[in-house]
């Protein structure tokens, strides 16, 4: 059907990436979407389900899938802003109306994912969270006006301590949004934020997970998730027949919201149930087949192309992050020969089956090749491109 469109499948030798289309959910995932899409539910049902799964699988309170990690950061933000007062959920991203509206943040770097909390109306208040002194800055930079403290996780070291933040940040009172988005693997990083003490904590459903693309878990204090589910669902409700009346009930709301901040970022039936099914086989991989996969194809395109002059390629075995990423280093090998990585990405790209490999933030000359989304035949696949593309510069350099 994909070729009457005109759409080709790309190598994926990036990984999870979003531009890549993230990771291709197991047939036990996709059965489970396709039994959803054939019926019809009440979403604040397949919720209510997803929230005590997420809590068995996380050690959090409660949770709610959402359209992504970026929906899962908007939605933790407007939850620390607006509480259970639907008065300010019916004004944000209007925060003038709230007496704490200011979330402390690290200063953006490569992978900056700041403008999710932005979208809620919160002012960022950034501090250089890998500076020696970061958690005295956090603490100085608390006011009356700080609703939350935020924690990016991109880095197996990263910085300051989660645990101590966690700490700082109850000491006075305030809940901790942790950015865990690409922090699977490892497997325990799924309970390890929720353990130290996170509020909040926002997981990509389509990475490693294995969940639909556009998929996210929030997750943490349950009364937190709740202004965080409210602000996202259809409200065009009434109360006393309202599906979630019981929290009116139970004197936590006053009343049903409007249409909140996060009603562009519904989520649907399919992927409510594609986030449990996969949430639900997560303990149950083979992690350990998994990244041998990884490594044997990475070690059978090492031999298919180390020895090419144009190129100097290095096994690594963790990713950038320091992620258990089996993964090779591509550089400009000889200069004498002239082939740059950029003009190899390029050709690469230009073939009639694109394989995207992963570019170095920091360098032009420097590329990434990752083994986690590569299906069967891609390995060969990508020798012959390589070899190729090399060749065909030879050819020019010749002439």
């Amino acid at each position: 059907m994909l070729e009457q469109f005109g759409i080709r499948p790309i190598i994926n030798a990036v990984g999870y990436a979003t531009r890549v289309s993230g990771s291709c959910p197991h047939p036990e995932v996709i059965a489970a979407m396709s039994a959803a899409s054939a019926q019809y539910f009440e979403i604040d049902d397949l919720l209510t389900a997803a929230s005590t799964l997420i809590a068995r699988c996380t050690g959090a309170e409660a949770g709610v899938v959402t359209c992504g990690a970026g929906a899962a950061l908007t939605l933790a933000a407007a939850a620390c802003l607006a509480g259970n007062r639907p008065e300010i959920m019916d004004q944000l991203p209007d925060v003038s109306a709230c007496a704490r509206n200011e979330i402390i943040f690290p200063v953006p770097g490569p992978f900056d994912y700041d403008h999710a909390i932005r979208l809620s109306g919160a002012k960022l208040v950034l501090i250089d969270y890998r500076a020696a002194d970061a958690l005295r800055q956090i603490e100085r930079a608390i006011t009356s006006r700080t609703a939350a403290i935020g924690f990016v996780w991109l880095r197996v070291d990263e910085r300051p301590d989660i645990t101590a933040l966690t700490e700082l940040a109850h000491q006075h009172g305030l809940p901790l949004i942790v950015d865990a988005a690409c922090a699977l693997p490892p497997m325990e990083n799924l309970i390890s934020f929720s353990q130290c003490g996170a509020d909040l904590v926002a997981y990509s459903g389509g990475k490693h997970l294995g969940g639909p693309q556009a998929s996210g878990i929030l997750c943490g204090r349950a009364d937190l998730i709740r202004s965080a589910w409210v602000q996202m669902v259809d409200m065009d409700v009434r109360e006393g027949t309202w599906s979630l009346q019981h929290w009116i009930a139970a004197g936590w709301l006053s009343r049903p919201p409007r249409h909140g901040i996060g009603r562009s970022m519904k989520v649907s039936k399919e992927s409510i149930v594609g986030v449990m099914a996969a949430l639900q086989r997560y303990a149950t991989r083979d992690h350990a087949a998994e990244h041998e996969n990884w490594q044997a194809a990475i070690e059978k395109i090492y031999r298919g192309i180390c020895e090419v002059p144009e190129l100097h390629v290095t096994r690594l075995a963790q990713g950038m992050n320091g992620q258990p990423y089996p993964n090779l280093q591509i550089e400009s090998g000889s200069a004498a020969l002239g082939l740059s990585v950029r003009d190899l990405l390029l050709a690469l790209r230009n073939r009639s089956q694109k394989i995207i490999l992963a570019e170095d933030e920091q360098s032009p000359d420097r590329a990434f090749l990752y083994a986690q989304c590569l299906q069967p035949g891609d390995a060969e696949e990508i020798i012959s491109g390589i070899r190729q593309v090399v060749s065909s510069h030879r050819d020019r350099i010749v002439q």
